[in-house]
Parts: structure tokens; sequence; C-alpha cells
């Protein structure tokens, strides 16, 4: 490509979190390496998240800058971790698993000039989702894109390209473990940062996988609730409110009318909504108040 800078972002920071990854590090490290000439300036940042197989000692061999955690401290806190070192304005992240078409990573870049997130979504022909997952990920998929008011085609996608500055902002928000990818999702989509979605297709790992479905599932859940009570607190305290709220004078036009006086059943589901209500506009004025 005569001037790859005319489509693409001029420096390229890619990261690559590895746990105990030494079967695919290297092809993986080397697939990335041949998508170097899309940038001006490209380095690729691996964090050895306290492995104990051969994986720190396959990425010193490779042209990448290695950082090592003593301990194994998680994937979200391998990503801060390279996050911080990044000396490019664009990010990209990946795993070293080789589930990634990695091949596309031009295609996240192409999009990325007109976004501040290029999502690879894993909506494309060939996904290979294990069976296991799916319905918890339909679940959380759905609750976010519900709170968010936004469609959201992957939510927790580990192929995809960010802008630095802006990743930077909710450094605080992102938790250590996996639901990384899902907070800084929700976090660009919430405040006004331009997502976009690329689909792409998802290959069987290798190796074995960190991620416990039963554990994560919840984690996922409670996190999806606050960020958007964060974010988007309307979001998640009106519904129930004006539920408690219409319940309670239900219930208390059925007691008046057969005993002529309210219970305390309804009284009390009546002022739970209220207050909810008034606590989600307090949530709100507060939020507004901080992008000020």
């Amino acid at each position: 490509m005569a001037n790859p800078e005319a489509r693409f972002p001029s420096g390229i920071t890619v990261l690559i979190p590895a746990f105990n990854e030494e079967g695919a590090l290297r092809s993986t490290v080397e697939a990335i390496l041949s998508c170097a000439q899309y940038a001006a300036d490209f380095e690729v940042i691996v964090i050895d998240d306290g492995s104990t197989d051969r994986t720190a000692e396959v990425a010193a061999g490779l042209p990448v800058t290695l950082v090592r955690h003593p301990t194994n401290r998680g994937y979200g806190s391998s990503l801060m971790t390279g996050m911080r070192r990044a000396r490019h304005d664009w990010i990209l992240i990946a795993d070293a698993d080789g589930t990634y078409p990695l091949e596309d990573i031009p295609r996240l870049l192409a999009e990325a000039k007109d976004a501040d997130m290029v999502v690879g979504a894993r909506t494309g022909s060939e996904v290979h989702v294990p069976l296991l997952r799916r319905p918890g990920k339909w679940i959380i998929t759905r609750l976010a894109e519900y709170l968010s008011q936004s469609r959201i085609p992957d939510l927790n996608s580990g192929f995809r390209v960010f802008r630095k500055e802006a990743a930077m902002r909710f450094l605080t928000l992102y938790p250590e473990g996996f639901s990384f990818t899902t907070t800084i999702t929700l976090a660009f989509m919430t405040n006004g940062y331009h997502v976009a979605f690329v689909p792409i297709n998802y290959r069987k790992r290798v190796g074995k996988s960190s991620i416990k479905p039963v554990r994560d599932f919840t984690a996922f859940f409670i996190l999806i609730i606050r960020i958007c009570a964060y974010f988007r607190p309307l979001n998640v305290f009106i519904p129930p409110a004006l539920f408690f709220l219409v319940a309670g004078i239900g219930k208390g036009i059925i007691d008046y009318t057969g005993q002529g006086h309210l219970g305390l059943l309804a009284i009390a589901s009546a002022l739970t909504g209220v207050q909810m209500i008034f606590i989600g506009l307090l949530a709100d004025l507060i939020d507004r108040r901080m992008k000020l």
C-alpha cells in the first residue's frame, strides 16, 4: 500500500494479554506483525500475567515488548498495564489463543477513521462459541442493550481497536477480570463515543480457557447494572420504580374497594416506587454534573 496513513491510524499499539498461552503465542504475534504495514509506527506489547508455562520464554524470543506480572492478576489488569505502557494514540487488543481472525486487523483499522472504537463482532459465518456459554451471553447482551438503549452485536469481544485517550478516561472503572471488555463497551456507548462493529469469525481456542461460565455470568450481570447505573441511572431506576408504584396503586384500589382503607403493603410499595424515582433523578443529576 503506497500511503497507509491515508486510511489507517498512524500509530498502533497492540496489547496481547497472555496467561499460559505458550501454544499459540508465537503464531499470534507473527500474524499481528504481518499487519504492521498498515501503520507508520507499530508496537506489540505482550503482558505475561503470571504464567506457569513457557509463555514468557516464547515472548522473549519475539520482536515484542514483554511485560511480566509476577502473579496472575487477571485479563483486565493485564490490559490496564499495557494501556499505561502504550506509546500510541490507538490501541488494538487481541487474545493469544488463536480464536480471533487477526488477518482482519486491516478491516478494523480502516473503520477507525470514523469511530472511537471498532469492535470485531463475533457474528460472522463461522463462529465457535461453546454451547454452554450461549444462553448466558444472550441474556447479558439483551440486558446491556435494554439498559444502554443501544444495539450491541457483541458486548465482550476481545478483538477491538480504540482511542487510548478515551479509554484512559474510565481507567478507574475497569475490573481486573474478563469483564474488562464489557465495561469498556458500555463506558464508550453510554458516554457519546461512536462504537462501530465489524463482523468477524471466531475459531476454537488453542489451549484451555480460564473462563468459569457460572461465576463469570453472575459477575457480568452485576457489572452491567452497575455500569449503567453509573452512566444511565434513569434506565436502571425508573422501570422498577414504576413497577412498585403501579403495584402499590393497584393494591391500594383493591384494599380501599374491599376494606375501606389502605393496607400497609400498598402504602409501602407506592412509597418504594416514589423513593426509587427520586434516587434515579438524583443519580442522573450527579452524572450530568460530572460531565460538565
